[in-house]
């Protein structure tokens, strides 16, 4: 199953240089993409349960975003 991890985009993600909101994660279960996804340093991006982060269950990625997907 593959994940979509979003959160909404903030000024200091721009200064960071993160120029995207959201990656996606293929793994068996929720909890194994948001371990794989915490543990990548590709999306610059770490998932927080503090209310502003949401995990999607997407079954296909558009051809665009697939700079996106964290291995």
């Amino acid at each position: 199953m593959w994940y979509r991890f979003s959160k909404v985009k903030w000024i200091w993600d721009v200064v960071d240089g993160i120029e995207y909101s959201y990656a996606y994660v293929k793994a068996d279960s929720e909890k194994a993409a948001i371990t794989k996804c915490n543990e990548s340093p590709i999306p610059n991006r770490r998932y927080s349960n503090r209310g502003l982060d949401q995990i999607d269950e997407v079954y296909t990625i558009p051809m665009e975003e697939m700079n996106k997907v964290v291995y």
